[in-house]
């Protein structure tokens, strides 16, 4: 039977990974890097060095078990490109790093969804109940806490704590926190500017026979509405393990994009978009970068760069809407209306500086997909869920500074074909 006092004490057992974000949509260094045990065969840590990457590029442990990997899986070390040797927690590991564009090509020719290294920022809220108070979980090394940041390095996530410092606890406690007050909690966690943020609730129930069990409520508030799910477990770490595997099927389902092969794309995955505030060329290559860095675009060229102004034609590798996806959470770009509404397709013969081009075909369908996309929500079909309207008690806060849950990611997700760059 658990004991919570013991689980408390227990603070040793699971190895740290910690990934250190510092913009609502992290970039991840170590994306094709894997930390395997040392002390076992070649063909072993090979082996698990691809499943660790696999699971960090697609979000999911089933495609492990998919059979047309299976001959990648078998052959591992045709992707490894160097390991060395390393030490953590007082064990020996092996840090090794795989090919990228030889496993970015294996997903694509198996039609497997690729998940980039820009990852939503998470806020995560977590209070615990042990007897009958409820209390913020502080401390670092919160067993709970670890175990959530190292679950969610193994699946690639960006997780943060609040500070919970004057200006949080001013806003919210304790109780509004475990009541679900999310009027205070949106005002608190504004200043972190997170894509998404959680609210994670944690204590232990007794059933009828006497049974004691950990359980994990997480909440999110989206269009209004609170959607609460429910994870119930005797094992208290498999419950950060089960969260954060929901957090990622979830982000992997919005944001992995089906990359096409080339010479599969048409007209239509040719767009031109204008970007005011290059203010020099060093902007100019730090804009290209950016592009470079994406898996929705396979090339892009320089139409037209003036002082304060660059305008680039890219050619997608993926749909429009996936590419827009993407580019949601590049933090350095922000859409602009131009001469129309916010959210509307601008004519490309409207801007100054830019070519006339065709209009795009698909944007407005793109629009409509992305921003009704039910998949941003983390679900569990094991899990309780209930949803309860907020509504009428959250304040509606200025654009620029809502930055949490859904309210943020609809609104970044505006088709636009100007852009502000903000060298990060």
């Amino acid at each position: 039977m658990p004991d919570w006092r013991l689980f408390r004490k227990v603070t040793g057992l699971l190895s740290v990974i910690v990934v250190t974000f510092t913009t609502p949509a992290a970039e991840l260094t170590d994306l094709y890097q894997a930390t395997v045990p040392a002390n076992q065969s070649q063909a072993m840590w090979q082996r698990q060095a691809l499943q660790a990457v696999l699971l960090k590029l697609t979000g999911s442990t089933d495609v492990q078990s998919l059979p047309a990997l299976n001959d990648a899986l078998k052959n591992s070390g045709q992707f490894v490109v160097q390991f060395q040797q390393v030490q953590q927690d007082g064990q020996s590991q092996l840090l090794v790093t795989l090919d990228g564009q030889k496993i970015t090509r294996l997903l694509q020719s198996q039609q497997i969804p690729v998940w980039g290294p820009r990852r939503p920022d998470v806020l995560l809220w977590l209070t615990e109940r042990p007897v009958e108070t409820p209390q913020f979980v502080l401390s670092p090394d919160h067993p709970l806490r670890k175990a959530l940041q190292s679950q969610a390095a193994l699946f690639g996530l960006s997780v943060q704590f609040p500070l919970f410092d004057e200006a949080d606890t001013t806003l919210v406690n304790e109780a509004a926190s475990w009541g679900g007050d999310w009027a205070l909690l949106q005002q608190a966690s504004a200043r972190y500017q997170a894509t998404e943020v959680y609210n994670l609730l944690f204590d232990q129930l007794t059933d009828a026979s006497g049974l004691v069990q950990f359980r994990l409520t997480w909440q999110q508030l989206q269009d209004g509405a609170v959607q609460s799910n429910e994870l119930i477990n005797a094992d208290a770490m498999a419950l950060a393990q089960q969260f954060c595997s929901a957090l990622a099927k979830a982000q992997a389902t919005r944001y992995a994009v089906r990359i096409v092969a080339p010479g599969a794309s048409s007209d239509s995955n040719s767009l031109q978009l204008t970007f005011d505030g290059v203010a020099s060329l060093t902007d100019l290559a730090r804009l290209r970068q950016l592009f470079d860095a994406m898996l929705t675009v396979r090339e892009h060229s320089l139409v037209q760069y003036s002082a304060g102004q660059a305008v680039l034609k890219l050619q997608l590798s993926a749909s429009n809407e996936e590419f827009y996806r993407a580019l949601s959470l590049v933090r350095e770009l922000t859409p602009q209306p131009d001469a129309a509404a916010p959210g509307t397709i601008v004519d490309q013969a409207s801007v100054p500086g830019s070519v006339a081009e065709p209009a795009l075909s698909d944007a407005e369908a793109a629009m409509e997909a992305a921003l009704g996309d039910p998949s941003v929500a983390v679900s569990d079909n094991t899990a309780a869920t209930t949803v309860t309207d907020v509504s009428a008690t959250t304040p509606v806060l200025p654009a620029e500074t809502m930055q949490s849950g859904q309210s943020s990611v609809t609104a970044a997700l505006q088709i636009s074909t100007r852009y502000l760059f903000r060298r990060q």
